[in-house]
């Protein structure tokens, strides 16, 4: 289920840079909308609608998250020095409880780190949890809020690199080869932007 960042160019193979260099990278890939709240504002150009091929798990499946748990004992096993999963390439926390489980494996797996993005809102039911891990695991749990003007801890869609306000995503800008080669997006507390797809 999770796969590793060698199969995608923009995520990369391992973290070269910062806290978790040296660390390889694995991504988790949900159903678009779905999985997702309907007050999203990608939910007519989200970024899935070009990616045909991706493998999206459905995380209505009964065994869905004991079979996550699962591959990420495996993979704690196999990288005693620790490993990165990206939350969610398409998809995202579909529920609380959802959350909670990820609390579950963050507690059970001291090697695990986190990244990614959520489009619920940093106060909803979902979005404290979730603003709960960044905040108790700093180190080990970075999830932005999408488009969430209320926080600072957020990433952006703009039109064109001259909207932003900050820094755009430099994987995008071709001035970094890969996530693992950039690392702004779980270093730095400051938003991060990117050009719609």
């Amino acid at each position: 289920m999770l796969k590793s960042g060698k199969a995608n160019k923009k995520l990369g193979g391992s973290v070269r840079k910062g806290m978790w260099k040296g660390l390889p990278i694995f991504s988790l890939t949900l159903e678009e909308r779905a999985s997702c709240p309907p007050t999203c504002e990608q939910w007519t150009n989200c970024y899935g609608n070009n990616m045909p091929f991706a493998h999206r798990y459905n995380h209505n499946n009964p065994w869905f998250e004991q079979a996550l748990a699962s591959n990420l004992a495996q993979l704690s096993m196999k990288h005693e020095q620790g490993f990165v999963v990206r939350l969610h390439v398409l998809g995202d926390f579909y529920s609380a409880d959802y959350v909670r489980f990820w609390m579950a494996m963050m507690l059970a797996f001291p090697g695990l780190r986190v990244f990614g993005y959520t489009h619920h809102r940093h106060d909803s039911e979902i979005g404290r949890i979730v603003n709960n891990l960044n905040v108790i695991l700093p180190d080990r749990w970075r999830v932005r809020f999408s488009d969430d003007p209320n926080v600072e801890f957020r990433s952006q869609v703009v039109a064109s690199p001259q909207q932003a306000t900050g820094v755009v995503c430099p994987e995008q800008l071709g001035k970094a080869a890969s996530c693992g080669d950039c690392a702004y997006c779980w270093h730095s507390e400051k938003p991060v932007f990117f050009v719609e797809h």
